[in-house]
């Protein structure tokens, strides 16, 4: 349990306060119920879906909001961070040195726009067992994106400890439950979106180490919105 709230405390914004001491010991074993942050978060997500909220545009905006104080966009930042870089045409060192930037470049910002143009279109449509199943699909993808590669920075930090710290058997074991639960869930239709949301995460997890020789703890970020955009926009296709 005090792994899994340090998860918590890392990875949302809901106050656990002091009741967990952090150590790189303690944050190791808790990356395993990593992805299981994501069923808070979307426990949470789908409460302006029950409001009865007769504008679907500003249930839209006010899931985005509530998403964005639950996580505080930690994960959007790594989005920015690796299309300015990915994007770049640079070799390696360049390109890891532009993710480390804290400035916002084009494509950043290109991207930014076109994610939440995409969770303001598909909010509106999809019910609140996609929302609810959203956050938690984006971070098994994350998991398994960072299970399948090696860490992609010479130096240390949050990043290596994360992406070292998961086996692959851990994260091949967690594409095999997402497919369950989308099943039990959304039904034989949530478990194509499951399986095309996989796919598309492998693909892109490869043209990012073939670029950057590995992972880092922002192209992980991308893994996890992009995986999200993706598992929604298959999801508003039915309605």
């Amino acid at each position: 349990m005090s792994a899994f709230l340090l998860m918590l405390s890392f990875f949302t914004r809901i106050p656990i306060g002091h009741r967990v001491a952090y150590s790189d010991e303690r944050f190791i074993k808790g990356i395993v119920l990593f992805p299981l942050t994501g069923l808070v978060v979307g426990i949470f997500l789908v409460v302006p879906k029950f409001l009865n909220i007769s504008s679907k545009p500003v249930e839209s905006i006010l899931i985005i909001m509530l998403y964005l104080l639950l996580t505080g966009a930690i994960h959007i930042d790594g989005l920015a961070d690796s299309l300015d870089g990915l994007l770049s045409n640079r070799d390696q060192s360049k390109i890891l040195e532009i993710m480390k930037d804290s400035r916002i470049g084009a494509f950043g910002a290109i991207g930014l726009i076109v994610y939440f143009l995409t969770l303001f279109s598909t909010f509106q449509i999809v019910d609140f067992k996609w929302l609810f199943l959203t956050p938690f699909i984006g971070k098994v993808n994350g998991f398994i994106s960072a299970g399948a590669s090696g860490y992609a920075r010479s130096e240390g930090g949050m990043g290596k400890l994360f992406i070292e710290g998961i086996h692959s058997g851990k994260a091949s074991l967690y594409g095999i439950i997402s497919v369950v639960v989308s099943y039990a869930v959304l039904g034989g239709f949530g478990v194509m979106a499951c399986l095309m949301t996989l796919m598309t995460t492998m693909a892109l997890s490869k043209a990012i180490v073939r670029k950057i020789d590995g992972m880092t703890g922002d192209t992980i970020g991308l893994i996890i919105e992009v995986s999200q955009c993706v598992f929604l926009l298959i999801g508003a296709m039915r309605g």
